[in-house]
């Protein structure tokens, strides 16, 4: 197929399944991490997303340990980064360098614009 996927990034296991399950329906590729150290790992395989999915609270490795590391990467400006969460605080995390957020729990119009805005299928 050759397309980019959407690395997926939660420790929530159920949330990480329901988003595959969403994107796949929609003909895009998924590729899943349960922890931003699991993220980098997926990235340091060859994977090159077209978006990278980040939920905030994770651990051991959480989202705004996870921007640190990834700022130093070959991908860093090449692959935007959205924060998936519930925090009502969210636009606070902004200066972490996220592409945009998607509020928990999200509408599947929501994320299906974030992936058309960031990366995915046209």
């Amino acid at each position: 197929m050759g397309e980019r996927p959407v690395l997926v990034v939660d420790d929530d296991a159920d949330i990480r399944e329901a988003i595959q399950d969403a994107l796949e329906q929609e003909g895009h590729a998924v590729e899943l991490a349960a922890d931003g150290q699991e993220a980098l790992d997926v990235l340091e395989t060859g994977v090159t997303p077209c978006l990278i999915l980040l939920d905030w609270n994770m651990a051991p490795m959480n989202a705004e340990d996870f921007m640190e590391a990834f700022s130093k990467h070959r991908l860093s400006g090449q692959v935007p980064v959205v924060l998936v969460t519930a925090d009502a605080r969210a636009n606070e995390k902004m200066s972490h360098g996220f592409a945009g957020i998607l509020k928990k729990p999200m509408k599947l119009e929501a994320l299906y614009e974030v992936v058309r805005r960031y990366g995915g299928k046209e």
